[in-house]
């Protein structure tokens, strides 16, 4: 879908959006351009990392923002990775490996998007896209964390064309994903994002009730 590059950013903003949920925004490199939905692979520069040097994250950015915006979860006793990200300085570099991967919204249809925890990452840079944003449409999104904390909340609930329906619990998300599959059937597509296990579930539960596999795009987030 696009050819991919290795670029050097500057930290510019970190932020904790609520409870474990961190993001961070990095400059954007000069003519650099992505399909809403791509992820990157980071490294810390100048930085000796224990464990796994590089890591994938989706970019949750829009291609027309300004700036490069990544989040994740970091938890007490985090890697060594994420605890150097989280005390990155201001003007602290790293490199991206981008734009990588195909999970992108179609606009010839309408969208359920599907989202556990911080795979809102991705669905934000669709969400809040241009494209997105000057077609007439009205989406769905599924946002299910099971401690109900939402990252990007307060953004997402400003977009007035989409219906948003929250689940912070297994059994919760599963109903009401079967609701809106009963709905809306397989005249729209289902985005899917969030930990294997939470894709393959959803995947599983949409294909038990009707869904066909080519209506459902979905980003698992691997050793993130």
């Amino acid at each position: 879908m696009s050819n991919a590059a290795v670029y050097k950013l500057k930290l510019l903003h970190s932020e904790n959006l609520v409870k474990d949920y961190y993001l961070f925004d990095f400059t954007k490199p000069e003519g650099f351009t992505f399909v809403n939905g791509q992820f990157g692979v980071f490294g810390l520069i100048g930085e000796e990392v224990e464990g796994r040097k590089l890591r994938a994250f989706s970019i949750a950015s829009t291609n027309e923002e300004s700036f490069i915006r990544i989040a994740t979860r970091i938890l007490p006793a985090p890697s060594d990775f994420k605890q150097k990200l989280l005390d990155m300085k201001l003007g602290g570099e790293v490199s991206m490996n981008a734009p990588l991967g195909d999970f992108s919204l179609n606009e010839a249809y309408g969208a359920v998007f599907i989202a556990g925890g911080i795979g809102i990452t991705p669905i934000r840079s669709m969400l809040l896209s241009k494209q997105r944003s000057q077609s007439s449409r009205n989406d769905t999104l599924i946002f299910s964390e099971l401690d109900g904390n939402y990252p990007f909340k307060s953004e997402v609930e400003k977009l007035v064309d989409l219906d948003i329906l929250y689940a912070a619990d297994v059994e919760p998300t599963q109903s009401v994903i079967i609701q809106t599959a009963l709905k809306h059937k397989n005249d729209v597509f289902y985005y899917l994002s969030g930990s294997p296990g939470f894709v393959n579930g959803i995947k599983a539960l949409l294909e038990q009730n009707g869904i066909v596999k080519e209506q459902i795009k979905f980003d698992a987030f691997i050793g993130y």
